[in-house]
């Protein structure tokens, strides 16, 4: 014979199939995320990471960050030293770079700037912890007749100051310098860089070359 079934017992029968089906569900959902994290985070990882030349480059903060080994550029440090670029080297591949200079350069140096815009920022993200200071000023040319960068006294094509107390310098001393060009280049005379164009792709060109990633 059949037992009959009193209201209690149909509640707690629903009740219990009410858990069962909310602990299922919970399970379900707790799945998907982890399946979730797993897939965004190997997806994350992958697009972050690139491997250019030899070297591991991260994506940290809108930065391309590396660790790069000194003591194979001849600069034994030690330890293997930390560098942000705003490009990766194949994105200044089109970038003419004719400069053989060596970070021993600029170690315990003084650096200067001419003509200093955003790329002063980035020469000095990776190399001011190397120089010994840093400072704007003057380069001297056509035999001394005339200097450019700094702050003009009368106009441009007629002044031979460098005013605003700076100095005047040649390319004896080492001197990077900035000027403006529809072609992105870099070049050196004595120990001039001349950075001419796109100063941010110039001076990632120039920094990979100091370090010998191109």
């Amino acid at each position: 014979m059949r037992k009959i079934r009193t209201q209690a017992d149909i509640d707690r029968s629903k009740r219990k199939n009410q858990i069962i089906v909310g602990v299922v569900m919970i399970g379900l959902l707790l799945l998907s995320i982890v399946g979730y994290s797993f897939a965004s985070g190997g997806n994350d990882g992958d697009s972050s990471k690139v491997n250019e030349n030899g070297v591991d480059f991260f994506r940290q903060n809108g930065r391309w960050v590396a660790e790069i080994d000194l003591a194979l550029v001849g600069h034994d440090s030690g330890e293997p030293e930390i560098f942000g670029f705003q490009n990766l080297p194949s994105e200044v591949s089109d970038v003419d770079v004719n400069v053989s200079i060596t970070l021993g350069q600029y170690s315990g140096q003084v650096l200067y700037f001419v003509n200093p815009n955003e790329g002063v920022n980035e020469v000095l993200t990776n190399l001011g912890g190397y120089v010994l200071r840093y400072q704007e000023s003057c380069l001297r040319q056509d035999s001394g007749e005339s200097v450019v960068g700094g702050r003009w006294s009368e106009d441009l094509g007629n002044s031979t100051d460098c005013v605003g107390n700076l100095p005047v310098k040649d390319c004896d001393s080492n001197l990077i310098i900035f000027e403006g060009g529809n072609e992105t280049r870099v070049y050196q005379d004595g120990s001039c860089i001349f950075i001419v164009g796109d100063s941010l792709k110039g001076t990632d060109a120039f920094l990979y070359k100091v370090l010998q990633v191109i």
